[in-house]
């Protein structure tokens, strides 16, 4: 038997995949091979017990209903601070509970709400500067705050209030499709440290804007979580991924009294061409000789478009017409078919 200590050891340590035994990071392969240099290589954390639920098509269509719901929302604050206030779309992304609320600045002004036909806490997080300019704009200035970024007073809270709500019953009405939302503020805090509102782990959808108005711009964003908008996004998504009915055409309907409505009839050939020279020498009992085979191509034409194709010839004393071909602009004229 072979001596045990000429086995290679191959264990590793489990914080070696993690990186948590120094600063530098270490990438793999799918076959084990690991990778010496990973400076050029884009790495994103990912938490294989909370996969993202949402493929990249269902994220593309959210957003796409996202920037609409900016644009009204940037016309409705303007309205509301009687100036004008900018928004742009920055993202729609899913990303777990802790780590949005690691990312809260503070001091910040965030709004906890509760949408009351779902289950869940639903999170605004207002810039702290934002939200002072705001107060100063609701109190008749001009909408410019000292820079310093503070918490809100207990009094600027109550101002700011009617502010956010309008940011929140906004975001709702985009849903109404699917289901009527009804936005209820339930709290504010000034830091997400202490924030307990959802699993450490529950995954969030979040909607990030940067609003600007006056000489201040900062960053709002809205946090929802996707438990709570399960419910709603499939509704959504099923609406998207279900074809769409191709809409029968109605053929219109005949009516007795349309038999007697005169209408223009004229029956002409493409008999021939003739330069602008020839044209002009034409004088009374000159003849021009004509294909024969252009009677069968007579054409009828009725308000200006040729529906019919066929032949002019005699009946008794009289000059008829037979029809022999039925042309699309017949049927796009009256609706009607011929055999």
């Amino acid at each position: 038997m072979p001596d045990s200590d000429n086995f290679e050891d191959e264990s590793f340590d489990v914080d070696e995949l993690s990186g948590k035994s120094g600063d530098e990071r270490f990438v793999f392969l799918h076959d084990g091979t690991k990778i010496s240099d990973s400076s050029d290589l884009k790495i994103k954390n990912y938490d294989f017990t909370n996969p993202i639920v949402l493929s990249e098509a269902d994220l593309a269509l959210l957003k796409t209903k996202s920037e609409q719901f900016v644009y009204y929302l940037s016309g409705h604050l303007s309205m509301f601070l009687r100036t004008e206030f900018n928004l742009e779309l920055e993202d729609l992304n899913a990303d777990l509970y802790k780590s949005f609320v690691s990312s809260i600045n503070s001091p910040s002004c965030v709004t906890l709400f509760k949408l009351q036909e779902l289950n869940g806490v639903g999170l605004l997080d207002v810039n702290a500067h934002l939200s002072a300019t705001v107060v100063d704009r609701i109190l008749g200035g001009r909408g410019s705050t000292n820079p310093e970024e503070r918490g809100l007073t207990d009094i600027e809270k109550a101002l700011v209030e009617d502010f956010n709500q309008i940011i929140l019953e906004e975001w709702c009405k985009q849903w109404d499709s699917i289901k009527k939302l009804n936005p209820v503020i339930i709290g504010t805090e000034t830091t997400g440290k202490f924030l307990q509102t959802s699993p450490p782990h529950a995954m969030m959808l979040i909607l990030s804007m940067e609003a600007s108005f006056g000489d201040v711009s900062g960053p709002l964003r809205i946090s929802v979580p996707y438990y709570t908008m399960e419910p709603v996004l499939s509704g959504l998504l099923s609406q998207t991924n279900t074809p769409s009915k191709v809409k029968q055409t109605v053929s219109p309907k005949w009516h007795e009294i349309y038999d007697q409505i005169p209408v223009d009839v004229s029956i002409e050939w493409d008999a021939f061409e003739l330069s602008v020279r020839d044209l002009l020498n034409l004088e009374v009992d000159d003849v021009i000789e004509l294909n024969p085979e252009i009677i069968s191509k007579t054409k009828a034409r009725i308000e200006d478009r040729t529906c019919f194709i066929g032949e002019v010839g005699l009946t008794g004393d009289q000059v008829a017409y037979q029809v022999n071909e039925c042309m699309s602009e017949s049927l796009n004229l009256i609706g009607k078919s011929y055999g």
